[in-house]
C-alpha cells in the first residue's frame, strides 16, 4: 500500500507514502485506494496528507481533481496539507489553490475539518413542566 489511512476527531486523514507521485501506475494505484476508501466509509470530511510527497506530475494533479470531484458527489470535504515547495509551487502554478483548501500541516487542518456537535436542546413542544 503507498498510502497511510486513519481517522483522527473525526478527520479521516490518508497520508501518501510515495515521495513521488510522478508514475502514472503509481498515480492510479493511489486513486483507486482513495476511492474505495470513500466508497466503504462514507467519509463527511478528507485530509491528503502530502507531506512526504517530494514531486508530483501532472497526473497526480489530475488525481487530486478527480478525488475533489468523487468527494463533491459524496458530501465530502476534501483538503490539503503538509505540501512542499515543489509540490507547492505546481499547485499554484495550475491554480489549483484556488479550488482546494491547503493548510501547512495536520494539526491546523484537524482543527477546521473537524465535525461540530449541536449542543442545541430541542424545546419540547408542550412547554416546560412544572415540578
Amino acid at each position: 500500500m503507498k498510502l497511510n489511512y486513519l481517522e483522527r476527531d473525526g478527520v479521516h486523514i490518508v497520508a501518501f507514502l510515495e515521495p513521488q507521485l510522478f508514475d502514472d501506475e503509481v498515480v492510479q494505484e493511489c486513486r483507486r485506494q482513495i476511492e474505495e476508501l470513500l466508497a466503504q466509509h462514507g467519509f463527511t470530511s478528507l485530509l491528503l496528507d502530502m507531506r512526504r510527497v517530494s514531486v508530483a506530475g501532472s497526473s497526480a494533479l489530475g488525481m487530486l481533481i478527480r478525488l475533489k470531484s468523487r468527494c463533491a458527489q459524496r458530501n465530502c470535504h476534501l483538503a490539503l496539507c503538509g505540501l512542499q515547495h515543489s509540490v507547492q509551487e505546481a499547485v499554484r502554478i495550475t491554480q489549483l489553490d484556488k479550488i482546494f483548501e491547503i493548510y501547512a500541516d495536520i494539526e491546523p487542518a484537524v482543527t477546521a475539518l473537524r465535525p461540530t456537535v449541536s449542543t442545541v436542546q430541542p424545546i419540547s413542544a408542550t412547554g416546560p413542566t412544572n415540578p
